[in-house]
């Protein structure tokens, strides 16, 4: 591998080619540059990530990561930006003398994609291999569920036992009895207080009214006015009687 070169430095960026297999003449050419930003997220960790593009379409994470961990050094994480048609890549590696040696290596530098351990599936055989996985496995899926089962039937064993056991320290030395959260049959009926029972009818009485429809017609809104002009007629009438009331026991008079 040779150092950098200003010569194929693209506003910062350096090239190396891809190949889908070492018999395929055709290469497909990639960017990156170290990622390195003022503000860098805590997933792409300064000094250990490569920013790459122009990423072919047929490569995928698994492929890349282990291409790249055979020549370069282990990678621990890939995240595509991308996903489809050429994508762009977020590469972190677990050392930074990994990263160092990738911006160090040759502008004609080849990876090839599809080798002997690393298998990048294509066409047909992409969605066979897609398909098989997609099928679950039974026996793995029955064993999840026991386990998932057990593990729920444990932690209800243990909330009883728990329970159990405040009501059994519950009672202490004054005779104070503490009631645990758990209900038994017939407990969630509403209690018959008179309070209970006076809100529960409060409640209806609310809801009947607003089945009324009160002033919902023409002739609700007239016959409404005229009960409350009635009303103010009496009330003022009431009001002069009171007064004269007041006047006629006065004993002071000074005229």
């Amino acid at each position: 591998m040779t150092m950098k070169s200003k010569k194929h430095d693209l506003k910062g960026f350096k090239t190396m080619w891809i190949q889908f297999t070492k018999k395929n003449i055709d290469k497909h050419q990639l960017f990156f540059k170290e990622h390195s930003v003022r503000h860098q997220l805590p997933e792409h960790p300064r000094g250990r990530t490569l920013f790459v593009l122009n990423i072919p379409p047929y490569v995928t994470a698994e492929a890349l990561q282990t291409v790249f961990s055979e020549i370069f050094g282990n990678v621990t994480d890939i995240f595509f930006v991308t996903p489809n048609g050429f994508k762009t890549a977020y590469i972190v590696f677990e050392k930074e003398s990994a990263l160092e040696e990738v911006l160090d290596s040759s502008p004609d530098f080849v990876i090839t994609i599809n080798g002997e351990k690393n298998i990048c599936f294509t066409g047909l055989q992409k969605w066979r291999y897609e398909y098989n996985n997609s099928i679950c496995d039974e026996d793995k899926l029955k064993e999840e569920i026991k386990t998932f089962m057990e593990e729920y039937d444990r932690k209800i064993a243990e909330k009883k036992a728990n329970e159990k056991a405040m009501e059994e320290q519950a009672q202490d030395n004054d005779g104070w009895i503490t009631v645990t959260g758990q209900k038994k049959r017939g407990e969630y009926a509403l209690s018959r207080k008179e309070s209970t029972i006076t809100k529960v009818q409060y409640k209806e009485e609310q809801k009947n009214k607003k089945k009324q429809l009160l002033n919902f017609y023409t002739f609700q809104i007239r016959e409404s006015k005229k009960q409350n002009l009635a009303e103010l007629r009496k009330k003022f009438e009431l009001d002069k009687q009171r007064l004269q009331s007041l006047k006629s026991k006065r004993t002071f008079r000074p005229f």
